[in-house]
């Protein structure tokens, strides 16, 4: 059978058999793909050191047999190990939480060469350790958009008030509608911590307009990270209705202390309640 190539990703790595492993890559020509790596756990030249998570391969593989089968992964040249993501537990839990949100908003063999750069960004900017909690906002609110998802960032939903920092007034991104509401239009009590600030909603909007390469000059405070972190993982619980399981760690590490709590951020039933108000 004919081999190819293609360079990816590695999200996922599962042991398999008894000498095989699973790994779970998003290439850059053929989306999100699950392949088959025979003898990997006892290789000393083919797969050392390469299948690992995070990992940025060239690989030479053979396409399934059969629908939805496994990919064949005959070899593996490794172009970026990002070891740091590996050796350090902050960068560590946010690449995983990356890696999470890839696969949980990709199909198997649905191609996007923006989701393949905006990872390979995220883990090259996290290798230079810039900013661990911006980079969670950034690369989610950037990976929303490409799945469909984009946040309304513009405007108060419902009376159209403009974004200024010096209005007072603060906003909620409505997990419903993926729009913000402002305090006046809707002085909501029970998810008061989930409010974002004018400055937060500021660096949001500014993330959505630069190119790719200039996000790293977006500087954004601690707590406008941590709103940011916790409006968008909200919404994405409405969107996919079921747990991020890093989600626990990532809030542990970053979100600012006036936020709810991670339980009650990963209780998917608490959400579902919370509708667009307008």
């Amino acid at each position: 059978m004919i081999q190819r190539s293609t360079c990816a990703i590695v999200l996922r790595v599962v042991d398999y058999a008894e000498s095989d492993k699973l790994v779970t890559l998003y290439s850059r020509d053929l989306g999100r793909i699950t392949g088959i790596a025979k003898g990997a756990k006892k290789s000393k030249r083919r797969f050392v050191n390469k299948l690992e998570e995070f990992s940025l391969l060239q690989l030479l593989y053979q396409t399934p047999r059969i629908e939805n089968g496994l990919f064949f992964i005959a070899e593996a040249e490794l172009l970026n190990a990002y070891l740091a993501l590996r050796t350090d537990y902050r960068r560590y839990t946010t690449a995983a939480y990356l890696n999470e949100l890839t696969v949980r908003f990709t199909r198997e063999a649905d191609p996007d060469s923006r989701l393949f750069t905006l990872l390979q960004w995220a883990l090259a900017s996290l290798e230079r350790n810039d900013n661990p909690a911006k980079i969670i906002a950034l690369f989610h609110l950037r990976l929303l958009a490409a799945v469909g998802y984009r946040p309304e960032l513009s405007a108060c939903g419902s009376c159209r008030l403009a974004i200024t920092t010096g209005s007072g007034h603060h906003f909620r991104l409505v997990p419903g509608s993926g729009a913000l509401i402002c305090t006046s239009c809707h002085p909501w009590r029970e998810l008061e911590s989930t409010r974002l600030s004018p400055r937060t909603v500021a660096f949001l909007s500014n993330a959505q307009s630069f190119a790719l390469h200039q996000l790293n000059r977006l500087q954004p405070s601690r707590q406008a990270a941590a709103e940011a972190m916790v409006a968008l993982h909200a919404y994405t619980l409405h969107l996919l209705q079921q747990d991020i399981q890093s989600w626990p760690a990532v809030y542990a590490l970053y979100a600012n202390k006036s936020c709810p709590t991670a339980q009650a951020l990963t209780d998917t039933s608490s959400l579902q309640s919370c509708g667009s108000p307008f």
